[in-house]
């Protein structure tokens, strides 16, 4: 923006508790705004503002990639899909390996930063090679997941974010391709449907055989999309495989794993399957220690050839509820060893309290941004000012946005400003119980059977923990049938349920595995259920209408994915149809 010297000036104070790197106006400080323009500059900073959380929205924005206030760039994410992605899509295999895994992007743009993210590993500092941390997931996305429509018995729609409910007015909330709508799973089950955050904002558009534009919710034409749907049948792990053989054998075989498969997205429960007693016996046969120990560093257990993708084991959350912590990738420390004053607890709360105070200066800040530009959308007459005040009232910066999806996926639950409270309140009130709900930040390096059944991990800070059972990574989202017509997901809390509770479940909605498929109790004519379960393994007898029983050590939720029936009688002239570009 150009400010002319030859106008009276016009003073205008900006907040100056920024916490990082802003634009606004152009610069970091402006004192002077050409009289001319300044309707016109107002408006713009504030759209720029408005579409800036939309756009944050889509791209599901990360604390390690925010990089401008204003400009809608890659993220630098590793677990979101991109503007970026997009690009590189289109380019040849000497492209991608050129510029992606050996060149200046995979140096610049697509390098994971762990120290930026505020839940980082304990050994953060470490350097990984970009090529093990480039993020190859968009290369295993099909076709369908690179169109910027979706296939609907209406016809072929666009999907589009109307966080105003004034039908996009701005014209910001388009998704550029249908990869986008990954961002959109805010509960990580593979589907987007009711269940997820801004499944009510998401609008379709489409044109009539006139050309004329038709909206419609989302929800009025499918009731859930399944993103199995953008998903390629055969994956690659590109970066392990253009690793020269001293990288595959330095690098964790998890981190170019974790970065490739786009099912790495979705929630643990609803990839990773109980390992049974047998399975978990003959593992510690075959690759324990004398001592009886299974060393998990050097890539020695996962692996190319294992066919073992990865380990959970269930942890309770700071909501009381079991969920899957699954084991990261191990880091080696850089230097010299760790620092035997060294406190995990400790690290985890001094992660949690930088992260609680940077958000609190972050929102002061960004509400003192929209108090400023809505006091002068209004005393300078702006056209539309209450409409762009509202909208305005209504964002959040990037940083507030990437934020709070961090807090999701290190506390497991929603990002409220309540949940935040409640988190600093678990560290004030116990922080070890606090340090173990939040986010694993350390790695499992070692496992023991114990002569009990149970199984001691012994992880990089020091700490070991005593699990009833460990989880193996699937690679895939858990299906109740190969239509994938239904989902189904780990049951964690039915173990610790009475018989009372587990009966008043809908047995349509549970169910229980038998030759290697998940059948509901409803289907199986289950009379009731009881819980056998004792401190160490989960059991469950199942009695059948018949009079038989079944004993099982699985309890699934089931979800059912529901066929697109809508508009289903609609003729040709009634169907709905891509833009048609007139030029052409």
């Amino acid at each position: 923006m150009n400010i002319s010297p030859n106008l009276e000036p016009i003073n205008i104070n900006l907040p100056k508790d920024m916490i990082y790197s802003r634009v606004l106006l152009g610069v970091d400080r402006v004192q002077t705004l050409d009289n001319t323009n300044l309707k016109s500059e107002l408006k713009d900073i504030t759209t720029k503002l408005i579409s800036n959380s939309t756009y944050s929205i889509i791209q599901s924005a990360s604390t390690s990639g925010v990089k401008s206030e204003y400009a809608r760039a890659d993220s630098g994410t590793n677990d979101a899909f991109s503007y970026v992605d997009i690009q590189r899509r289109n380019w040849d295999k000497k492209d991608f390996e050129n510029k992606y895994l050996f060149g200046e992007d995979a140096s610049a743009l697509r390098k994971v930063d762990q120290t930026s993210t505020y839940f980082s590993s304990i050994n953060s500092k470490t350097p990984i090679k970009p090529i093990a941390a480039a993020d190859t997931k968009f290369t295993n996305l099909n076709d369908y997941a690179y169109e910027k429509t979706i296939k609907t018995s209406l016809g072929d729609v666009e999907v589009f974010l109307d966080l105003y409910d004034d039908n996009d007015k701005l014209g910001i909330g388009k998704l550029d391709a249908n990869g986008f709508l990954f961002n959109f799973d805010s509960n990580k089950d593979g589907v987007i449907n009711s269940g997820d955050k801004y499944f009510d904002k998401l609008k379709v558009r489409g044109y009539d055989k006139d050309g004329n534009e038709k909206i419609f919710k989302l929800s009025e034409v499918v009731s859930e999309i399944n993103l199995n749907d953008f998903i390629k049948k055969d994956i690659r792990n590109l970066s392990h495989e253009a690793m020269d053989f001293a990288s595959k054998n330095t690098v964790d075989y998890r981190v170019s794993l974790n970065n490739s498969n786009p099912y790495t997205l979705f929630s643990a429960e609803y990839r990773y399957q109980k390992i049974g007693k047998e399975e978990t016996n003959k593992f510690f046969k075959d690759h324990a220690d004398q001592d009886g120990w299974v060393d998990l560093r050097d890539n020695k257990i996962f692996n190319e050839e294992s066919g073992l993708n990865n380990f959970a084991y269930e942890k309770v959350g700071f909501d009381g509820k079991k969920r899957l912590s699954e084991f990261n990738p191990i880091i080696k420390p850089a230097g010299s060893k760790q620092d035997e004053s060294f406190s995990y607890a400790g690290y985890q709360k001094d992660s949690f309290m930088k992260f609680y105070n940077d958000y609190q200066k972050e929102s002061s800040a960004h509400s003192k941004d929209v108090e400023w530009i809505s006091k002068n959308l209004k005393e300078n007459d702006v056209e539309d000012a209450d409409d762009l005040i509202s909208k305005l009232k209504a964002t959040k910066s990037s940083y507030m946005i990437a934020m709070e999806s961090e807090f999701e996926k290190a506390t497991g639950l929603d990002f409220s400003l309540e949940n935040l409270e409640r988190v600093k309140h678990a560290f004030e009130s116990d922080t070890s119980k606090a340090a173990a709900a939040l986010k694993d930040t350390d790695s499992v390096i070692a496992m023991k059977l114990n002569k009990n059944g149970t199984i001691t991990l012994k992880f990089d800070s020091g700490r070991e923990l005593e699990v009833k059972e460990i989880y193996n990574d699937t690679g895939k989202l858990i299906s109740k049938d190969d239509k994938d017509s239904k989902r189904a997901s780990i049951n964690l809390d039915a173990k610790s349920m009475n018989d009372i509770e587990l009966n008043r479940l809908d047995f349509k909605d549970i169910g229980i595995k038998q030759d290697d498929k998940i059948s509901s109790l409803k289907e199986l004519g289950v009379k009731l259920v009881k819980n056998l379960s004792d401190k160490f393994t989960s059991k469950f007898l199942v009695g059948l209408e018949n009079g038989k029983s079944i004993t099982t050590k699985e309890i699934y939720n089931i979800t059912y994915l529901e066929n697109d029936l809508k508009f289903k009688e609609l003729s040709s002239k009634d169907r709905l149809y891509k833009k048609v570009d007139t030029r052409v």
